[in-house]
């Protein structure tokens, strides 16, 4: 109850960055890892931004997302991600966001880097069982 729905999460370059780097003879980034929250609230999938640009990627657009502050704008961009667990991986657009300080109670701390929003959960089946203190999520691939 006090992490939520929390997946491992790779960050990737997507695809086509990635052999457009390797052919210039470029260094392709590493992913980055950490935890992913299941947030049905979320229109968009959301990603830590300075991960985002550690991986030198750049915006592809702009969306304004709704937020507790009010609206904000924020940058999007295309990423792959891979949740090694479900042996799923997902090509898709993001919305850069600060999540900073993220990281729920576990021992050793992982932090958020990830907000999975519906434009992704679409893809899936969630169980909540709240009485039962755990959840499932199975995708259609």
């Amino acid at each position: 109850m006090q992490v939520g729905a929390c997946l491992a999460t790779e960050v990737h370059l997507p695809p086509l960055v990635a052999e457009a780097l390797a052919k210039e003879g470029t260094p392709v980034p590493t992913s980055k890892g950490g935890l992913a929250l299941l947030d049905t609230g979320a229109t968009m999938t959301c990603v830590h931004e300075p991960l985002l640009t550690d991986l030198g990627l750049k915006p592809v657009g702009v969306v304004t997302s709704g937020t507790a502050a009010g609206p904000v704008q924020q940058s999007v961009y295309m990423v792959r991600l891979i949740f090694p667990v479900l042996g799923w991986t997902v090509d898709l657009q993001v919305a850069g966001v600060d999540l900073t300080g993220q990281t729920p109670p576990l021992d050793p701390p992982q932090p958020i880097i990830a907000l999975l929003g519906r434009n992704l959960l679409t893809q899936c089946v969630l169980i909540w069982n709240g009485p039962g203190g755990f959840w499932t999520i199975a995708t259609h691939r």
